[in-house]
């Protein structure tokens, strides 16, 4: 997570043991899908075929960035995205901000890069990209940072690697096997996780956890300025204000999620072929973008 709390945590693929694990935990008498339209929500768009696959959803301002099978793109509400990368690579991990981005994943059809990015990085609004480190080594499908930490969660090993130094070096850490990860803009050294046998939380930038008591059943999880945003595999968004101590129950969208991102009290989540937005911290979703092609 950057300075304004982009996190993304970009879920790929839902294991099947998780989703077992985290069974939804919906409340009957709360807000629908598309009932009580978000305030400010533009008409959706049709999604571009080129994209093959989404992994992962950044908010950029009004604009929201797409980490696809097929580079990444940016969306201004209401119209159609424009590819922002020069190279079309598959970015499978996407984290930070508008001066500095970074991402992982696999190159693109003949471009000449490992098959595993490592992690890479941007600073001209992921227009170009140059290695950062762990190029051939490792393939991120979780990142998130905020000022110097990064932590990234590896495909291969599935284990949680930490940089200190904005991610020239690297340290693998004991860790609960980290699906999602959010950390605290305001104190680094907070750090929230969701695993398969639920949510854990540090308060040693992730040198060691502790099971988040009375946390619900979430997959996937951000922390912005305003709140903690969690998701649980039936689609109902959880908020929490103070940290991930007590929760309540906000909307949901129409299917199990696939990616979630979150800046203040913006929320955006791919779901069942469509980005859903929601501009009152997770209370009423409208349809951004509809139309994506299935699975990851």
């Amino acid at each position: 997570m950057d300075h304004r709390s982009r996190r993304l945590a970009a879920l790929g693929t839902i294991p099947l043991a998780l989703a077992v694990v985290i069974a939804g935990c919906s409340q009957s008498g709360e807000p629908t899908p598309g009932s009580n339209p978000s305030p400010g929500a533009s008409a959706a768009i049709e999604a571009n075929p080129a994209w093959s696959h989404v992994h992962n959803l950044l908010i950029e301002g009004e604009n929201l960035l797409l980490g696809t099978h097929a580079g990444l793109w940016r969306q201004a509400p209401g119209t159609e995205a424009a590819l922002v990368s020069e190279d079309r690579f598959d970015v499978m991990g996407l984290t930070g901000g508008p001066s500095r981005y970074l991402a992982s994943g696999h190159p693109a059809p003949g471009q000449s890069a490992p098959a595993r990015l490592g992690l890479i990085a941007s600073t001209d609004g992921g227009r170009t990209w140059q290695t950062v480190s762990l190029s051939g080594e490792a393939d991120f499908h979780r990142l998130a940072t905020s000022g110097d930490l990064v932590l990234g969660v590896d495909s291969g090993s599935g284990g949680l690697l930490r940089s200190l130094d904005g991610g020239t070096t690297w340290t693998s850490l004991p860790s609960p096997a980290p699906y999602g990860l959010a950390i605290n803009p305001a104190d680094t050294t907070a750090v929230i996780a969701t695993t398969r046998q639920g949510p854990v939380i540090s308060s040693d930038s992730a040198s060691t956890f502790t099971p988040l008591r009375d946390a619900p059943p979430l997959i996937d999880i951000v922390w912005t300025t305003t709140a903690v945003y969690g998701i649980s595999t039936d689609g109902r968004l959880h908020r929490s204000a103070n940290g991930g101590r007590t929760w309540e129950s906000a909307g949901s969208v129409d299917a199990t999620p696939q990616a979630l991102a979150a800046e203040d009290d913006r929320v955006v989540v791919l779901a069942g072929g469509k980005v859903w937005e929601s501009r009152d911290g997770g209370k009423s979703f409208t349809v951004r973008i509809t139309g994506l092609p299935g699975g990851h």
